[in-house]
């Protein structure tokens, strides 16, 4: 058994071993490529000495030969002198070495990100020349052209590799070097401050040449003087190099302050590392050394404050700018009325302007309710109409309050509204109207969306939308019917859900005449209270009744009075049915009879023809009958005298 075992474990290496080994030598395949000579990526010298001799002896001097010779030549450098690659980064002893060595990370930080751009181009190239080599035949004289380009760029992305890998030690190196030279550094606040405020006026007055040269530079444009607008604009690119250089003289500024907050381990030096920040971002647009220097920052804060405390601090600075950015974003202006900047800081102050008013306009109106109440000397219109105008003026003044904080001029506003009263002369009396009546509707809400709604006898639906115009009223037959809001200011208008949905249905019915009342109001409450209809309303003043309506022609007239309570109450035919066919039911099982109309027909005058006709058949009739009597008399003696 044991050594089965052996042997299975024998041959699991070995498969796992020539897996492995298969697995790497088609990468190795796939990355060279079928075609390319292995020899060439030995980075021998030798061989491409041997290989440029064979060349020359040839004495071939077309373009493929010559740019052969150009590759060789290259790779014989690189392969003889490896380029350095190492780079040592020194600890700094004093305030000038600390600042060159920030000057040489914003530098290694620019070759980092400029090197991961051409590592990123030299695979690519590599990847079309092997395409292209595995396309060209053998005998090709291209062949070893390519084969050499692949080479050149497989030499280049190891030196950029080996540079890349440089470069980030040494940017891993810096932030430790420099919290480690802070005790032993002598910075000067003050100086540094006075440094940045020098800087801040060079930028100040290089910026005011630069604008003035540039409306000088348009000026010489529109003159097409194009010789002094070419000289112009070499100073205008002068002048540009200085401010970007003073701004990067303001970076190392910056840095010495924040160095000098944290040596002495103060908060501010998280404002200084976000001015910093935004600094760099301003200097180059690129992510990577904006990244690069974050991750600096970040590092020299965490070694001096510690994990938990940066953490905490850079929370707070993060909630300070996102605030101070947010406060600054809805303060910039979105547009202008009548030269007026509109931000959306004005545009919500006024809405809660406006909002405020509705909410004090409420509470006015609910106080003046509950005041005038207890005060029996006002009547109920009265009462209303304190509440209204009050409630308007109060909407009225939050709303003018709104119009002041966005900085719409009022005298501008009254403008407007001559204007508008100059139209409505003019023929906006409907638009007007229905446009007020909307606001009036909307105000009272007597009419509220969701509400069923009776407007006419062949108009009665739901009310699915209110617009300033107009309003939409979605029928039980599933059709949407718009009315403007003035019909329903200026005719009557039937809410059904108003306050409830409670409504009373009264149901008809009929019994014939003999029966009696009571027992009928009985057998219907009865089947009433046995049906499983959940939607019936009781209460004290609100029960189920059968009220005898009046006594009829041929039938005592009944209705059912019930009152429901849910959404059938928008259904009145359906639900109408549905009672009706519960009261036959009652009725028919109670054997209580539902009477039709009897009517007797008296003939005043009728022709002679039809009454010969008439009398005819009747005597045949009765002919019949007779004859019919005889044969039943007959059979009755026959059976007689049987017995």
């Amino acid at each position: 058994m044991s050594i089965c075992k052996e042997q299975i474990n024998r041959l699991f290496a070995i498969f796992a071993v020539t897996t492995i080994f298969l697995s790497g030598f088609l990468l190795c395949q796939r990355a060279l490529g079928s075609k390319i000579d292995p020899n060439l990526l030995k980075w021998d010298p030798a061989y491409y000495k041997k290989l440029l001799e064979s060349l020359d002896s040839s004495n071939a001097t077309s373009d493929e030969i010559l740019l052969q010779k150009t590759l060789l030549q290259r790779l014989i450098y690189f392969s003889s002198s490896k380029p350095k690659t190492k780079i040592d980064v020194p600890e700094p002893t004093n305030q000038n070495e600390y600042l060159d060595l920030f000057s040489k990370f914003l530098s290694w930080a620019e070759d980092k990100a400029e090197l991961v751009k051409k590592i990123e181009e030299s695979k690519d190239n590599l990847e079309m020349l092997k395409n292209q080599i595995d396309l060209l035949p053998n005998t090709s004289p291209r062949l070893l052209t390519l084969e050499l380009q692949y080479a050149f760029y497989k030499k280049s992305l190891e030196f950029f590799q080996e540079r890349l890998a440089s470069l980030s030690q040494a940017i891993k190196q810096t932030p430790k070097l420099m919290v480690k030279a802070l005790p032993h550094l002598s910075l000067d606040l003050s100086k540094t401050r006075k440094m940045l405020d020098q800087n801040s006026a060079s930028l100040d007055q290089i910026e005011a040449k630069i604008r003035a040269a540039r409306i000088e530079l348009e000026r010489l444009n529109l003159l097409q003087r194009n010789d002094k607008a070419a000289k112009l604009g070499k100073v205008i690119e002068a002048m540009e190099a200085q401010k970007q250089k003073l701004l990067t003289d303001r970076l190392g500024i910056l840095f010495l302050k924040f160095s000098f907050e944290l040596k002495n381990k103060n908060k501010s030096a998280f404002d200084t590392g976000s001015q910093i920040m935004e600094l760099a971002k301003a200097l180059n647009g690129e992510p990577e050394l904006s990244s690069e220097i974050a991750q600096l920052l970040n590092t020299m804060e965490t070694l001096v404050f510690g994990m938990a405390r940066t953490f905490h601090l850079q929370a707070l600075q993060e909630i300070k700018l996102l605030m101070t950015k947010f406060f600054k974003t809805i303060n910039e202006p979105i547009f202008s009325i009548d030269g007026t900047p509109i931000s959306i800081m004005k545009l919500f102050m006024a809405l809660v302007a406006l909002l405020l008013g509705f909410i004090f306009g409420n509470i006015y109106k609910k106080n003046i309710n509950r005041i005038s109440l207890a005060n029996r000397t006002l009547t109920q219109a009265t009462r209303t109409l304190l509440a209204n105008l009050g409630y308007y003026a109060i909407v009225i003044l939050g709303f003018l309050t709104g119009l002041k904080m966005v900085g719409i001029d009022l005298s501008s506003f009254a403008l407007v509204a001559g204007a508008l009263t100059v139209g409505i002369g003019f023929g906006l009396q409907n638009i007007v109207a229905n446009f007020v009546s909307g606001i009036i509707l909307m105000f009272e809400r007597s009419v509220k969306i969701g509400d069923y709604i009776e407007f006419d006898e062949k108009l009665r639906g739901r009310v699915v939308d209110i617009r300033m115009r107009s309003m939409t009223i979605n029928t039980n037959a599933n059709i949407d019917i718009i009315v403007p809001n003035q019909d329903f200011i200026q005719q009557r208008v039937i809410n059904w859900t108003m306050k409830d949905k409670i409504r009373r249905f009264d149901i008809p019915f009929s019994t014939a005449y003999g029966t009696d009342p009571q027992r009928v109001a009985d057998v219907v409450l009865g089947a009433i209270d046995k049906c499983n209809y959940t939607q019936i309303h009781r209460s004290p003043l609100r029960q189920p009744s059968v009220i005898l309506k009046e006594m009829g022609d041929s039938s005592l007239n009944f209705y059912l009075r019930i009152w429901i309570n849910g959404p059938d109450i928008t259904r009145p035919n359906a639900t109408t049915s549905m009672f009706l066919l519960i009261i036959y039911k009652a009725l028919t099982e109670a054997g209580i009879e539902i009477p039709f109309p009897q009517r007797d027909i008296h003939l005043r005058s009728v022709e002679k023809d039809i009454l010969l006709n008439l009398t005819n058949r009747r005597r045949r009739e009765d002919m019949s009958e007779g004859i019919q009597t005889v044969s039943h008399l007959s059979e009755d003696e026959g059976k007689i005298s049987d017995h």
